[in-house]
């Protein structure tokens, strides 16, 4: 997949008519996933990016390897009776805030945590195939707070296979990226941005 620039990226929004933050001052972030064509899950072939300023105003572009689809686990053994969550593509405005992920856990640690509906279908059929058709009925699509966060996969190894680690979940491979993006937040927070991020799905043929 070849990912876009900082320009890129921002004529891609411009094209779609999403707002485009990391124009607006320093270290105001914008968090974008590229969902892979691929549609079968269990690997990490989508990727997460942010886009923003630094304090020399210069465009700075990063992207880390990800998720943006449930692992095999969940396909095939739904949480709820009506299936996993696929997030549907677009821009899902002030969706994050800083705060933990795993809450219910006991391991809980500091991720952006959903506080906001977004968009999503449920896959049913309890295979590893995205069902990414689902998305092109409306009817299909339902909205709400199911806690897809974006937070990290292992934070003891570099895992190959998304298995339990993505529910419907926005994952980050690694977590020294995931680690860098959450420097990042803290970098928006500190320059007066705020501690709630808009987060833009994008599919890979929209890089085309």
């Amino acid at each position: 997949m070849l990912l876009p620039n900082f320009t890129d990226l921002k004529e891609i929004f411009r094209k779609k008519g999403y707002p485009f933050y990391a124009v607006k001052g320093f270290y105001n972030l914008c968090i974008v996933g590229v969902r892979s064509s691929e549609s079968v899950s269990n690997k990490f072939d989508d990727f997460i990016g942010v886009a923003y300023q630094n304090g020399n105003m210069v465009a700075q572009m990063e992207w880390y390897p990800a998720t943006t689809d449930p692992g095999r686990h969940f396909l095939q053994n739904p949480l709820n009776k009506d299936g996993t969550l696929i997030m549907v593509p677009g821009y899902h405005e002030r969706a994050y805030q800083k705060g933990l992920h795993g809450r219910s856990g006991n391991n809980p640690y500091p991720a952006l945590e959903q506080v906001a509906p977004m968009k999503y279908v449920r896959d049913n059929n309890k295979d590893m195939v995205l069902d990414f058709s689902l998305y092109k009925d409306p009817a299909n699509i339902i909205a709400g707070i199911y806690k897809s966060n974006i937070h990290r996969a292992s934070q003891y190894k570099v895992v190959q296979l998304i298995e339990q680690h993505s529910a419907g979940c926005q994952v980050i491979q690694r977590l020294s990226d995931f680690n860098r993006l959450m420097a990042l937040v803290d970098k928006q927070i500190e320059h007066g941005h705020g501690d709630v991020f808009s987060y833009t799905l994008l599919e890979e043929t929209d890089l085309k």
